[in-house]
């Protein structure tokens, strides 16, 4: 018989959930029986009554003090952590809450132009300003690999009152960079590092996945633990390495979170941890396994897919194989194309870029349901007579979508406060942009409020939305 407490948030679901008490509070579903029968026959009478709120027993996340804190606490044992917070609305609301706990308007925060939406977001909420490393891509395709401990420790002396580094470990792709050399730079200068991880919540639990962040000395770590692991999409967690800012991060985060979180989000993190801490290595080998199995058989067919020695360098020191990059140019069509046939073939894949595809591997997917995905692939019509390309190019350093980035005139705070209007993207050369133009996925930025509209961005932006689009500038 299992011991009590080894996932006590959900414990505590399930033990109010046995007592049957009549509800005379919120959600107002009422345990599922107001809700339309088709939704109600769905999700069953049992998933329903475990939507609860703030009801004895069950804790509070603003200012918890028994189970979920009991489940915090747990989850920061097992990930080798001082301090664990649980997050409710994404990894987004872990990194927006640390830019906005440590830094101040002005502040200046070094990162990698190819950070996520939601870094920018945090600069508009703190009014830091950002400052960016030369980065290095693969060409072919047009992918970050990452920056260089000798870049950042240029940029570093450049701006010797930088408040902190935000690494990227991984990108969507799968890619690591030289962490551990660069969160050491960032500390012999006195910068906190905040990393984010949000696709590698597995990392650490197999020696062929890349480490995690908070072993090579990460302040502030963000995992998305529904991308990899069993949490519930939108479920996440913030780690921190000392638990001396706890409270900063407790603050910003009830400024950012929802008062009302879904109990069925916090206790799919729960379970989502024991789950890793009882099982999470041997499953982790197993799915590792699995995947270099699939890359060995896409290889002898002749399907190239992106390896670790393809993007191990000065910037990267390595790749999760349990995520696949394919390359779209030995079948002759674009990734989009690509996906299209897959899906008609029952496989949906995470993502098709313009030139390659991407498909995750968890444990979630056995040995049967990777057989029709190979089989699915192996049918993919190929150019005949085509040698396919090298998978990853030439790499070089590079602004990254841009020949040259957009100049920044204001902080992304400023231009967001900014008086603002609408005007066709033909009229904007020259103007300041006044929004965040990151689309999803993977979120990352085009342009960043405060930044310059050039001849080059005009141009991509009518790529996006077309030649009678709009863009917010700032008023001048």
């Amino acid at each position: 018989m299992k011991t009590q407490g080894q996932a006590p948030l959900w414990e505590a679901l399930l033990n109010y959930r046995r007592q049957r008490l009549n509800s005379w509070h919120t959600p107002g579903h009422k345990d599922g029986a107001y809700t339309w029968p088709s939704w109600r026959q769905a999700l069953g009478e049992e998933t329903l009554g475990l939507d609860l709120t703030e009801v004895p027993g069950l804790d509070n996340l603003a200012c918890p003090g028994g189970a979920i804190r009991a489940a915090q606490e747990k989850a920061a044992a097992f990930y080798g952590a001082a301090r664990t917070f649980f997050l409710v609305n994404g990894a987004s609301s872990g990194l927006m809450a640390v830019i906005l706990a440590v830094c101040r308007p002005g502040d200046e925060v070094i990162l990698p132009r190819y950070a996520h939406r939601s870094v920018f977001n945090g600069l508009i909420l703190s009014g830091a300003r950002p400052v960016y490393m030369e980065t290095e891509w693969l060409a072919s395709p047009g992918i970050p690999l990452g920056v260089t401990p000798a870049v950042l420790a240029r940029t570093l002396k450049a701006h010797p009152r930088a408040r902190l580094l935000l690494l990227v470990h991984p990108t969507y792709e799968g890619i690591v960079p030289h962490s551990r050399e660069l969160i050491a730079l960032a500390h012999d200068h006195g910068l906190v590092v905040l990393v984010d991880a949000a696709h590698g919540a597995h990392f650490g639990l197999d020696p062929m996945l890349p480490p995690s962040p908070l072993a090579l000395g990460g302040d502030y770590v963000v995992q998305s633990t529904h991308k990899t692991m069993g949490a519930l999409t939108q479920a996440a967690m913030l780690h921190l390495r000392e638990a001396g800012t706890g409270d900063a991060i407790a603050a910003a985060l009830n400024l950012l979170q929802t008062t009302s979180p879904s109990y069925l989000l916090l206790a799919s993190l729960d379970v989502a941890r024991l789950q890793a801490e009882e099982r999470g290595r041997r499953d982790w080998g197993r799915t590792v396994a699995r995947a270099l199995r699939l890359r060995e058989k896409l290889a002898a067919a002749g399907i190239p897919c992106l390896a670790p020695a393809d993007v191990t360098g000065p910037a990267a020191s390595g790749l999760d194989v349990t995520r696949l990059l394919l390359p779209a140019a030995p079948f002759g069509v674009s990734g989009p194309e690509i996906a299209a046939f897959l899906r008609r073939a029952g496989q949906e894949i995470e993502l098709a870029g313009p030139d390659y595809i991407l498909l995750i591997i968890t444990p979630g997917d056995g040995g049967a349901k990777i057989n029709s995905l190979l089989k699915a692939l192996l049918a993919l019509p190929r150019v005949a007579g085509r040698v396919p390309p090298e998978a990853n190019g030439k790499a070089g350093a590079s602004p990254g979508p841009w020949t040259v980035p957009p100049r920044q005139v204001l902080t992304p705070r400023e231009a967001w406060l900014a008086p603002r209007r609408e005007i066709p993207l033909k009229e904007g050369e020259g103007r300041i942009c006044a929004e965040l133009i990151a689309p999803c996925p993977p979120g990352l930025a085009l342009v960043v409020p405060g930044e310059v509209l050039t001849e080059e961005v005009i141009a991509r932006l009518v790529c996006l939305r077309g030649p009678e689009g709009k863009v917010l500038v700032v008023d001048e």
